[in-house]
C-alpha cells in the first residue's frame, strides 16, 4: 500500500481513538465541530466514516 495512504489511515485511527473516548456520538461530533470549524453535518458524516475504521 502507498505509504501516504497508510499514513492517512493511521491518522484516522488516532482520531477514531479520540472520538471513542466521548460518552456518545453527539459529544464527539461537537468536538469535531469545535476543532475543525466545519458544519455539524460535515462533522457528523466524518464521524460516521472515521468511527467505522478498524485496526
Amino acid at each position: 500500500m502507498n505509504t501516504e495512504i497508510q499514513t492517512v489511515i493511521e491518522k484516522f485511527k488516532e482520531v477514531r481513538d479520540i472520538l471513542k473516548k466521548f460518552d456518545n456520538g453527539d459529544e464527539a461530533i461537537e468536538y469535531l465541530v469545535n476543532e475543525t470549524k466545519l458544519s455539524k453535518e460535515e462533522c457528523s458524516t466524518a464521524y460516521d466514516i472515521i468511527i467505522k475504521i478498524e485496526d
